[in-house]
């Protein structure tokens, strides 16, 4: 009878596993990998994470920064692109299905400007709804209500 139960066991591990691997991310990117000099897609999924922009419908737009080497904290942005809660069409996302936006960065270091000698770690973005101002936006953020980061690799 133990030997039956710890199958049982294993199979619905197995199966609880397979059924959060098949869930959609918070943020995906296309292709997987980043690297300093790629074009890349990320999108987003607002029926995770916090779900600060569930069901929202009106424009998404995405606040972006970088942590660099030269970062004096792993919190600290660098080279953050687009005033925060601003409407700029250049932070306009693109809507893929509802509670799904994307954005398109062809090359962070040449997005960014940031200069050949400096190492980029991660690229730290957030989708918020557009004319807010400190906390009175909705936005999309991990779960723990911190930054979402996306590793960034070195080219090879």
């Amino acid at each position: 009878m133990r030997r039956q139960y710890s199958k049982l066991n294993i199979f619905f591990v197995g199966a609880s596993l397979l059924l959060l691997g098949c869930s959609s991310p918070l943020i995906e990117t296309r292709p997987a990998t980043v690297t300093d000099t790629s074009a890349f897609t990320i999108t987003c999924n607002a029926s995770k994470g916090n779900k600060g922009l569930l069901n929202y419908d009106g424009p998404v737009f995405v606040h972006l920064g970088l942590i660099t080497d030269s970062s004096n904290h792993s919190n600290e942005w660098r080279y953050v692109k687009f005033k925060w809660g601003s409407t700029e069409e250049a932070a306009l996302t693109t809507p893929e299905s509802k509670n799904s936006w994307s954005y398109k960065i062809p090359n962070i270091r040449k997005f960014f400007q940031v200069s050949d000698n400096e190492k980029i770690m991660e690229l730290v973005v957030l989708f918020r709804e557009g004319n807010c101002i400190d906390t009175a936006c909705k936005t999309l953020r991990n779960s723990d209500k911190s930054d979402i980061r996306i590793p960034v690799s070195q080219k090879q």
